[in-house]
């Protein structure tokens, strides 16, 4: 099951009719995935929610693992887009204050930045659910693996831009330093969907933990 395409490899864009099929489609399979998870969840309940037939569904999705990566292709946009709107209102703030900011601060404005929207848990346990089909599946695995490497490579520039706004810059190329900040991230969200938001690692401690990795992982920039 390959869905990634390259550039030689488009296909022309679909119809207003498809496009709003599609979206019904994903919007109801995100109500189904959140009740059943993306194994309980079945073509026919994604259908029956969003008022399609099979036919219709088979037509724009090749199967429900499919349309799961494609709505969390449309997720991961929907944070990059917030990444980029609060690094819009953060970096005046951080040239502002440069390398005068200390860790217990710089946590602050990481709370800020890396806030997870409220139903993250959710997505994170889903997620979770498609990244253990594709360790099974060889059919999946390729597609698993290249949208989380665009999807770090898509908010790799943002990140650096805020991380410049305060003065400092990465010791190490920021694709490789973006990754093992996902993995603090994912890590919070795992302690939250098991324990809580307040369990040890988990999300009220991300401000910090983020913060002690950015200051190991960044210098002050000269100039």
């Amino acid at each position: 099951m390959r869905i990634m395409r390259t550039e030689s490899e488009a296909v022309p864009a679909p119809s207003a009719r498809r496009r709003a099929t599609r979206e019904r489609l994903l919007d109801a399979a995100t109500e189904v995935f959140a009740e059943d998870g993306l194994q309980g969840a079945s073509v026919e309940a994604i259908c029956a929610r969003a008022g399609f037939t099979r036919g219709a569904f088979y037509s724009n999705f090749s199967s429900k693992e499919q349309l799961f990566l494609e709505l969390l292709a449309r997720e991961f946009d929907r944070r990059a887009r917030d990444l980029q709107e609060k690094a819009l209102e953060l970096e005046p703030l951080l040239r502002d204050r440069g390398p005068r900011i200390g860790p217990p601060e710089a946590a602050r404005y990481i709370v800020e930045f890396f806030a997870p929207p409220t139903d993250a848990t959710a997505w994170f346990v889903l997620e979770t659910e498609l990244l253990l089909l594709a360790m099974r599946d060889p059919s999946i695995a390729p597609d698993h693996h290249e949208f989380m490497t665009r999807f770090y490579a898509g908010i790799a520039g943002v990140v650096e831009r805020v991380i410049a706004a305060a003065g400092r810059r990465f010791v190490l190329p920021v694709e490789h330093a973006i990754p093992v900040l996902g993995e603090v991230y994912q890590s919070a969200l795992r302690a939250s969907a098991l324990a809580g938001p307040s369990a040890p690692g988990g999300l009220d401690d991300l401000g910090d933990r983020l913060a002690e990795l950015l200051f190991a992982l960044t210098e002050v920039a000269e100039g």
